[in-house]
């Protein structure tokens, strides 16, 4: 989005014929390259921004619906087979679906989920998976942890509506389930048991880094098993 106000200067200067006429070759070769890099990148940008209307629902409500933030973050996605970076997000968990900020600023967006490939938000990279591959419900992962292994969680919210002094408010509850993908295979983990389990071969060394690091699976739970995957990760790589 940053090239879309740049240019109009750029379209400004090329329709400039005084300018072009006196220009020598140099010039006139650079301004042809910025407006070709406009119009492509133009072209390119139809490609993300050509989706349905995103419409926010129980905008009055004191929770929200999306991923750590009610208002646009930038950040990018991978979108029908090129890579957007500098895209205003919303994450909306509820729905799983990603809206995004229209070039004119005031509309939103819906990306189709079957072209996202991965996009980035807050620091955090949510990639798409699918049933038919992983086995997994379809639907985007936060993914935490990417080297030989790998550790995924799946952000949840449901909407519900409590009566209040006979009003009806809506609440977002969340959920988070976490994933370790070894052999080949993605591993549903939640405590400390399923973790240990899972890394029985480490078992021993585990508990050892756990205590001395005063790691606590209740208290954090999902940095507890990135950091213990990482050390198994390290302990078994050759």
């Amino acid at each position: 989005m940053k090239y879309f106000a740049a240019s109009i200067g750029i379209l400004y200067l090329f329709g400039l014929p005084l300018y072009a006429q006196n220009a020598d070759n140099s010039a006139k070769k650079a301004i042809i390259a910025a407006v070709e890099f406009y119009r492509k990148s133009t072209e390119e940008s139809q490609h993300l921004y050509n989706g349905p209307e995103y419409y926010i629902y129980d905008a009055r409500s004191t929770e929200h619906q999306f991923f750590k933030s009610d208002e646009m973050e930038e950040g990018s996605v991978y979108y029908d087979g090129q890579f957007y970076p500098n895209v205003l997000i919303m994450y909306d968990i509820v729905k799983d679906e990603v809206a995004i900020e229209h070039l004119n600023g005031y509309d939103q967006l819906q990306l189709q989920k079957e072209k996202v490939r991965y996009f980035t938000v807050l620091n955090h990279h949510f990639i798409l998976l699918e049933k038919a591959n992983t086995g997994l419900r379809t639907g985007f992962y936060d993914l935490l942890y990417d080297k030989r292994l790998k550790v995924l969680a799946r952000r949840i919210k449901e909407r519900d509506e409590v009566i209040e002094q006979m009003k009806v408010i809506v609440e977002f509850p969340a959920k988070n389930f976490f994933y370790i993908y070894k052999d080949g295979i993605y591993h549903n983990v939640s405590r400390k048991s399923s973790v240990l389990q899972l890394f029985e071969d480490q078992k021993k060394a585990l508990r050892k880094y756990i205590r001395e690091n005063k790691l606590r699976f209740k208290k954090d739970r999902e940095n507890t098993i990135v950091q213990v995957t990482a050390y198994y990760d390290q302990l078994t790589t050759p």
